[in-house]
């Protein structure tokens, strides 16, 4: 159940689960939740596995004196990275992030906006840069076959199986920015429109 973030003052947007529901761009609001919800799913589960391998690992230590080795491994290249790196994209399109409100809330409308755009289009050039750079490696380590050598404590995965995480992530959140630019270039310019939630008003 959604319920009203603000109103005419910088737009109607209504809070859900996984970002906003507007009047302005409904579809294209349905795409970036969508984004949102995979990513969150994801981030999730990744937690709820990190989870149940620390305790795995905690039982077969304790009880069986046989740890199991591959935990670290696991948890480094492929739990973290996917908690970390999805769970932005939903951080970012719930507004779950950190904001600092004091001296944006005081510009003139028209300044916010201008701002905004411009904190959007930084946003996007990193993820850019995060795309090509995670997509490099992926393709690096998937050309030169790398994976764990047979007989480590590693499980034997190939190392773009992790490495893939990063330019994936980085091409979903750059998808909800890219929307969001969009929106902000292709609304009137009197005051910002993906300001979704600039908290209460004076």
């Amino acid at each position: 159940m959604g319920f009203i973030v603000h109103y005419d003052n910088h737009g109607t947007a209504e809070r859900s689960r996984y970002g906003y529901h507007t009047t302005d761009y409904p579809k294209l609001d349905q795409v970036q939740n969508l984004i949102s919800a995979i990513s969150a799913w994801i981030a999730g589960i990744s937690i709820l596995a990190l989870a149940a391998v620390t305790l795995a690992e905690i039982f077969f230590r304790e009880f069986f004196s046989h740890p199991l080795g591959w935990n670290i491994s696991l948890t480094e290249k492929y739990l973290l990275p996917l908690i970390a790196f999805f769970g932005f994209i939903t951080a970012y399109r719930t507004g779950s992030h950190i904001a600092v409100e004091t001296v944006f809330s005081k510009l003139p409308l028209r300044i916010q906006k201008l701002v905004l755009l411009a904190i959007h289009v930084i946003a996007l050039i990193s993820l850019v840069f995060l795309f090509i750079g995670g997509l490099n490696e992926t393709l690096l380590a998937y050309n030169l076959n790398q994976r764990v050598l047979p007989g480590m404590a590693d499980l034997p995965f190939y190392d773009w199986t992790y490495r893939i995480i990063v330019p994936v992530s980085a091409f979903m959140c750059a998808l909800v920015v890219a929307i969001d630019i969009y929106r902000e270039i292709a609304s009137p310019w009197h005051r910002p429109f993906t300001d979704y939630d600039p908290g209460e008003e004076n």
